[in-house]
Formats: C-alpha cells, structure tokens, sequence
C-alpha cells in the first residue's frame, strides 16, 4: 500500500511532467510559427503585418530555448554537450550542502527564534486542549502504558538485570546509613514519637490485660509456673491454690502498672525509653567502634548471597506486576494513567501559574537544545545531502522546483516574443 510520503512524490512528479510539456510545446508551437511565418512572407512579401509575428515567434523561441538551457543547466548538462557551467547543481553539491546547512543553522535555528515560536505556539494551552478529549488521553495512556511497558522488559534482559544487580550492589556499598540514621531517631525523640509508639505498645497490653480470656490464660500459665516452683507447698496442699493467687496478683499488678504508664507521661519506665533512646543517637554519632561494627554488618548483609536473591525476586515480581498493568488494555493501572493525563489537562487550563511554568520550561529547554545542537544540525543535514548520490539529488530537487522553474520557462518564451514584438515595431515606427 502506498504510504502518504510516496503518493506525494507521485503526484509531483506527474504535475513536473505536464508542465515539461506545456513548457516545451509552446517552444516548439513558437518554432513552428516562425517557420510559417518564414514561408508566408516568402510568399506575400507585400503583407507586412507579417512581420510582426514572425518577430513575436523570433523572440519568443529565443527566450524560450535560453530560459531552457537555463534551467536544464541548473541539473545537467544540455543535451549531454560538455559546456562550462552547467549541470551546476551536482557538480557543486558540497558547496551548496555546506551553505544549505549554514543558512539553516543561521537563519531557522537561532535560539531567539525558536524560543519566540515556541511562546507563540503555546504548548501548556494546546496540550491541556488536547488531552481534555476523552479519546486523546485514552490513546496518550495507551501509548505511554506502552513505551512503559517496553522499558520494563528491556530491564528484565538478564545483561541489563545483572547490570542493574551491579550498580545497586555498589550504590548500597557506598551508602553510609550512619548519619541518616541517626538523624531519623533524633527527629523521633525530639518529635515524641517514640512516646506515641510507646502509647500504641501500651494500649495493646491494656486491651489485653484486661481481656477476661486473656487474663485467664495468662493466669493459668503463671500458676502452673509458681506451682511448678515452689513445689514444697505440695505438702501442704497449697500449690495449686498458692499459684492460682500469686498469678491473679501478678496480672492485676502488670495491668495497674501499664495503667500507669499510659496515664503519666514522667512515669520512670517512659524516661529509661527516652534516655535509652538519647544514649543509642550519642553513641551511633560518637562511639567509633560501634560505627566500625556496624558499617562491617552492612558489608556483609550486602556480600550475602540470599540478599541479592530476595531483591532479584522482588524486583521480578514487581516489574511483572507492573508489565501485567501496563499491557491489559482495562487495567487499573491505564485507567490511573488516562485519569492521571486528564486531571493535568484541567490543571493546565485551570491553574495559571502551572501553565506558565510549564510554557516557561519548554521554551527555555528549546533555547538551550537548539543553543546546543545547532552546529550538529547544520554539519547533519550538510552531510546528508552530501551523501546523495548525483542523480537522487537532482531528481529530489527538481521534483519539488521544478514546477516553478517551468513557469519560467513559459513566461520567458512569452515575454521574449512581446519584447521582440515591440522591438520590431519600435524599429518600424523609427525606420
């Protein structure tokens, strides 16, 4: 099936053929006229009206066989006769694709220019347009859940897994977890939020303290712990009955004692969490041994092999799930992705600032891109045409001005026989 590009190319091709030969019949209809008119006033040498029309068709073949050769010069060679300057384009293809590519890298792709017409074309407006039509963030999602999708199974080659196995390895082997670390328990204490772990940790041993089936199998496991003890008071027949009271009094203690926890914030227990807490943060900052062993578990946490399994596996795991997402055509995870392009869309039309800075960004981003690759550019399109061969250049070229260049040609045969034409008569009226 014919593509866009080569229907294009046909049609051009065919409209440079018609105009060839309207170019070229109206030279040789010129020709012919000034053949007849030759014969006719061999003939009738006393009409002199003749001669007004053989000096059109004089001209009129002179100017069109120079603007002919003019034009056939441009691309080849007239009539294959070696004459000087001529088949100019081919024979200065270098030259013109250097000056092609400078005048482009000069006059298109200055930084000034582009940054105005990216202004101009206003990207936020157009995407926020764009997307705000159900059908456009639709196919936006599905693309973009594609090339996702792509790139998740490009990192799951096994070069590429072993490469990425390598970079994060060496990336954690560098990490110093120390100062983060500590930095995070610092904020713990000093935001109280170990106290509110302590709380939730509390509030759980009151709830089942005070859970009567709890407090039941609490006490008969206690009880048969004193009894199992203090095994003298078998004699005396107190054991179990010993045990089942001493862990009754344990468990009302342990639970009036957690009580007390939860309601006073000072309780000691509270402070010896707190100051336990503060001495860790000291000695991860300051005890340098402790620093060392530490650092040496990190190593060899990394260097054991189980590790690297369990993230590979995780790391499958979750590419798969993704992949999965991302290639099911109603999945949960497009339809976030089209929610998540149209929720942009009514920001971008809603929210001024936003609009701004992304116009801001795309037109600063075009200025250093173009700032940046516009030598490249030029040397690119210089070198690619460079690269044609003689024959595909002139063909390309012709077939895109060719046209015009056949106008030429008519309205040089045209003009040339109205300039004779009114030479001659100049000459009559004069003579």
């Amino acid at each position: 099936m014919p593509t866009p590009a080569t229907m294009a190319l046909a049609s051009k091709t065919q409209r440079l053929a018609t105009m060839k030969r309207r170019a070229t019949g109206l030279l040789v209809l010129m020709a012919a006229l000034l053949l007849w008119m030759i014969w006719l006033r061999s003939l009738y040498p006393h009409w002199g009206w003749l001669g007004y029309i053989e000096a059109f068709a004089e001209a009129a073949l002179v100017g069109g066989l120079a603007d002919w050769f003019a034009v056939t010069a441009l691309f080849r060679q007239p009539l294959n006769l070696p004459i000087p300057h001529t088949a100019i384009i081919p024979k200065n293809k270098h030259r013109i694709a250097d000056s092609l590519g400078e005048f482009i890298e000069a006059h298109f792709l200055s930084t000034e220019r582009i940054m105005a017409k990216v202004s101009e074309f206003n990207p936020a407006a157009r995407l926020a347009q764009w997307l705000q039509q159900s059908e456009h963030a639709a196919a936006s999602a599905e693309q973009l859940a594609n090339l996702l999708h792509y790139i998740l199974q490009s990192l799951t080659e096994p070069a590429m897994q072993a490469r990425l196995r390598e970079l994060l390895h060496h990336q954690l082997g560098k990490l110093d977890l120390l100062p983060p670390t500590t930095e995070i328990l610092r904020y713990i204490r000093q935001s109280g939020t170990h106290q509110q772990l302590v709380d939730a940790v509390l509030s759980h041993l009151d709830d089942q303290l005070n859970h009567p089936t709890t407090q039941q199998r609490l006490q008969n496991h206690l009880a048969h712990l004193i009894a199992t003890e203090l095994d003298y008071l078998k004699w005396l027949s107190l054991d179990e009955a010993g045990g089942r009271y001493l862990a009754r009094k344990l468990v009302h203690a342990a639970a009036r004692e957690v009580q007390a926890m939860r309601d006073a914030p000072q309780h000691p227990l509270r402070q010896h969490v707190d100051q336990t807490l503060a001495e860790l943060i000291e000695q991860l900052r300051t005890d340098t041994e402790l620093q060392a062993r530490l650092r040496a578990a990190q190593q060899r946490l990394l260097a054991d092999p189980t590790l690297l399994a369990t993230l590979d596996q995780i790391w499958l795991r979750v590419v798969a799930w993704l992949a999965e997402g991302l290639n099911t055509p109603d999945s949960l995870l497009r339809q976030k992705l089209a929610a998540g392009l149209t929720h942009l869309a009514q920001r971008l039309a809603q929210d001024a600032s936003l609009s701004d800075w992304l116009n801001r960004h795309a037109r600063v981003a075009a200025g250093q891109l173009v700032k940046r690759y516009r030598r490249q550019i030029g040397v690119f399109i210089a070198e690619q045409l460079k690269a044609w061969d003689d024959e595909v250049m002139v063909e390309r070229l012709e077939v895109n001005v060719g046209v015009d260049l056949q106008f030429v040609r008519l309205n040089g045969t045209l003009v040339g026989g109205l300039i004779g034409l009114t030479l001659y008569g100049l000459h009559q009226l004069l003579g």
